[in-house]
């Protein structure tokens, strides 16, 4: 979330809100429909944040 609101040049809770990355740490949602049905993840942030998001959560599940 840091890093890409760095590069947006935008706040973090921009990218996503902690309640947003609480409910995504829970439900790791490696589909746009399960990422969607996430608190806070609206389309616009799907559109701008939500590819990275998922891409974050499939790694994590590899490794978990």
């Amino acid at each position: 979330r840091r890093e890409m609101s760095r590069n947006a040049d935008v706040p973090v809770y921009v990218v996503a809100p902690n309640r947003t990355l609480e409910e995504i740490a829970a439900l790791r949602p490696t589909t746009r429909t399960a990422m969607l049905a996430i608190h806070g993840m609206g389309p616009e942030r799907m559109r701008r944040y939500g590819v990275v998001l998922m891409g974050v959560v499939q790694r994590w599940n590899l490794h978990s």
